[in-house]
């Protein structure tokens, strides 16, 4: 598996790279109602989304490394599939 950049890090604007990003109106509108709820800037929200998003997909990579090519993992990343786990199981998503 190829190495990853550290997680999400604090940067100032002027290193930011800007992109242009078409969204589906309902999921900007699920965006914008939590953002305001949670009272944070759109562009720090977006940035943390996709950072929750990425550690989600190496977490998938790593669940389908194990179970299709019987990898042997270490305990770091066994610890780290059970923290994900138990925050799949916590469903924050009722919260709102």
């Amino acid at each position: 598996m190829a190495k990853h950049k550290p997680d999400f890090e604090e940067v100032p604007p002027s290193k930011m790279i800007p992109i242009s990003v078409k969204l589906n109106p309902t999921v900007l509108e699920n965006m914008e109602a939590v953002r305001t709820r949670i009272k944070q800037n759109r562009n720090a929200y977006i940035n943390l989304a996709i950072d929750a998003f990425n550690h989600y997909q190496r977490y998938k990579m790593v669940k389908e490394q194990i179970t299709f090519e019987s990898f042997e993992t270490t305990p770091y990343y066994r610890f780290i599939i059970q923290e994900l786990e138990s925050i799949n199981d916590y469903k924050l998503v009722q919260e709102f």
